[in-house]
């Protein structure tokens, strides 16, 4: 139950940041009640628990007869973040002064880089113990397995941030820390879903392409006009669907079968043709998630932003 709990929470926490200087707290109470209790949980019964998707439970009912690999959570906790806090980004439309008369982004007065460098340290810490404590237990071979996640924890959130960094040297004249922190972040939630069934060396090329994925993510945001104050869709919506699908495509059977003992792996390996299977039990999850969080935050999103509830700061 507390591990549920905290999860939960994480889900309704990665909205603040999208929604920042533009929303009221009375709303955010309301939304991360509603995230908690009626978006998060059906989510994590399709994949954790006795749903219609869980790789666990070996039934015939289950679709594609596998079910989907996502042990730490990369569609059901990310995911489930990411997309609320883009449709909030999105409904709210962007902070005064952000855009100029052309459309184009004005620099904004950004926060401490040392606060947030050491919040990243934070958070990547506390990866250790949502996933490697997905595990549930430390017995028999469960220990192997939660040490081996987080080894490739440590081995995604390290590529993505290496990734991030070298890209925003070549895009800028000088180096940012937010390019490395939002990297890491990035490289962090692309190897959640997989970070139990993949090998090393998958791990460092999901988070370098996370890493990537999270700057060209966050580019095509300004483009379209949507602010995202500290890019929580693009490190948890967009690295969240590769991560969730980079699982269904370098699963290796051996460590499939150490960590849920199932006969499953990746679409790029062979195991009694399980691997396309694999591969659309993970599309499908990721497909699934954007309907039922998208859907339904969309409404929420709407509905109180009509009423003014949302807005904290009106231009005067």
């Amino acid at each position: 139950f507390f591990l549920e709990f905290g999860i939960a929470s994480t889900a309704a926490t990665i909205v603040s940041g999208a929604l920042a200087e533009r929303c009221q707290v009375f709303a955010y109470f309301i939304y991360s009640v509603i995230i908690c209790t009626f978006i998060y949980p059906p989510i994590a019964h399709w994949v954790w628990s006795d749903g219609w998707l869980p790789p666990l439970l070996k039934r015939k009912k289950d679709y594609f007869g596998v079910g989907a690999i996502d042990f730490g959570g990369s569609a059901v906790v990310h995911m489930v973040g990411g997309i609320t806090a883009l449709i909030g980004a999105i409904i709210m439309g962007p902070r005064y002064n952000r855009f100029d008369s052309e459309g184009k982004p004005n620099s904004m007065i950004q926060q401490s880089s040392s606060f947030q460098t050491i919040g990243t340290f934070i958070l990547w810490f506390g990866w250790y113990g949502f996933n490697c404590g997905s595990t549930l237990t430390l017995l028999e071979s469960s220990a192997d397995v939660a040490g081996k996640v987080a080894v490739t924890t440590t081995i995604g959130g390290i590529s993505g941030g290496i990734a991030s960094t070298i890209l925003g040297r070549i895009c800028d004249p000088y180096l940012d820390l937010a390019p490395t922190n939002n990297g890491i972040l990035a490289g962090l939630v692309s190897i959640t879903a997989g970070c139990a069934v993949v090998d090393v060396g998958y791990a460092a090329f999901i988070g370098v392409i996370g890493g990537l994925l999270c700057n060209g993510f966050s580019a095509l945001l300004l483009k379209f006009h949507i602010d995202d104050v500290v890019d929580a869709s693009p490190v948890h919506f967009a690295c969240g669907t590769w991560g969730t699908i980079a699982a269904g495509l370098f699963a290796t059977p051996s460590n499939v079968k150490m960590s849920y003992d199932t006969g499953s792996c990746g679409l790029f390996y062979k195991c009694n043709g399980n691997g396309p299977k694999q591969f659309a039990a993970n599309l499908v999850v990721a497909l699934a998630v954007i309907a039922w969080a998208g859907r339904n935050l969309y409404y929420y999103v709407f509905l109180f932003s009509r009423r003014s509830i949302y807005y904290g700061l009106i231009e005067k």
